[in-house]
């Protein structure tokens, strides 16, 4: 067992970060995460280490922003690393928590959860951060309840696209730039079936985001296999296609229209409930449907997975989602506030690091 043990002023300035970011989970948990630490370091000066199982590419992140990491195969390895180091509070961020391993930790440190669905009821829980549209109607028990999109976590660069795009509503576009990002991990590999359909439309330029081994009709759009600059392309994009995840309300909050394509059930419960509050337009239906694609003959048909949506769905809301931006564009300016992970650090810096 790797052992970081110190004492003093040191370990009183620390965050332990325990969550997974992988082709089995995907890399939104990690994402809000690093965003809530990195406000924390630069704004308030709190150190961190990371524990769990991270894909290379996000262990490298780590090493290039200056973070000590700790790999842990499981959950349970994961909190038994944990509990070897010496911390003020641990944030947690994953859907393996149980209220056994919270008890653990909350002996030893205080401790914050990032929940999505209401898993997270625990009385050994601190702080609980839900930034979901639905986190009101859980019933959580956490002294610090941070509930809401206003506590949304991401990128403070993105705070920057948002000023330019929310002033930007009025603005007409002959040319639509699409960004086609599905997440982290695309289970399904859906995205270059997306950008097929659309960059069949000249009114769009496409950009796909992630990494496909094999791709179609490439030269109809653009392909970034990575990037650590999701702010520059939302600040070019007019329309974005995601798969259910934290891109939705990166999109939402930079007053960006967003289509969502769920790939869980449990994506699609939480994206209707966005689409509710008018923040994104969801296609297809519950994500155990099953319904193939059909691109009217102008790409040729292959053997491929079975989705639950349409080209001519895709497409119609695509328009739908355009010609209403000014609609989104309100319920970004209602639903999030500005500066919200700066909001989020702070409540979190008050009730853990500013008291003693």
């Amino acid at each position: 067992m790797t052992m970081f043990k110190s004492t003093g002023a040191a370990s009183t300035n620390r965050l332990i970060v325990v969550c997974e970011a992988n082709s089995d989970v995907g890399f939104g948990h990690f994402f809000r995460c690093l965003h809530l630490v990195d406000a924390l370091r630069t704004i308030y000066g709190i150190s961190s280490f990371w524990v769990g199982n991270f894909d290379a590419s996000l262990s490298e992140l780590l090493s290039d922003r200056g973070y000590f990491k700790v790999d842990a195969v499981d959950i349970d390895g994961a909190i038994a690393q944990t509990l070897s180091l010496s911390a003020r509070a641990v944030l947690c961020d994953t859907y393996k928590m149980t209220e056994e391993h919270t008890k653990k930790l909350h002996q030893q440190f205080k401790v914050c959860v990032i929940d999505d669905f209401g898993n997270t009821s625990q009385s050994s829980v601190d702080t609980i951060i839900n930034f979901t549209v639905a986190a009101n109607r859980y019933k959580y028990t956490a002294k610090q309840q941070l509930l809401g999109p206003r506590y949304f976590l991401c990128n403070n660069a993105l705070d920057r696209v948002r000023k330019i795009h929310l002033s930007q509503a009025e603005k007409a576009r002959e040319i639509s730039n699409v960004l086609i990002a599905i997440g982290g991990h695309d289970r399904l590999s859906i995205g270059p079936h997306i950008a097929d359909i659309l960059s069949l439309n000249k009114q769009y330029d496409v950009t796909l985001l992630g990494a496909y081994s094999s791709l179609t009709n490439i030269k109809r759009y653009q392909h970034i296999i990575r990037t650590q600059d999701m702010a520059s392309l939302y600040e070019k994009a007019n329309l974005v296609v995601s798969g259910g995840g934290l891109i939705k309300y990166e999109s939402a909050y930079c007053g960006i229209p967003n289509i969502v394509v769920a790939q869980t059930p449990e994506q699609y419960a939480e994206t209707l409930a966005f689409q509710n509050a008018n923040l994104c337009y969801a296609v297809g239906s519950a994500a155990t449907a099953v319904r193939s694609i059909s691109l009217a003959n102008e790409v040729e048909e292959k053997d491929r997975s079975a989705f639950n949506w349409s080209s001519q769905e895709l497409i119609e809301t695509a328009d739908k989602a355009l010609k209403q931006r000014k609609h989104l564009v309100q319920a970004s300016c209602t639903h999030f506030e500005d500066n919200a992970t700066a909001r989020t650090a702070a409540a979190i810096f008050d009730e853990h690091y500013a008291q003693e």
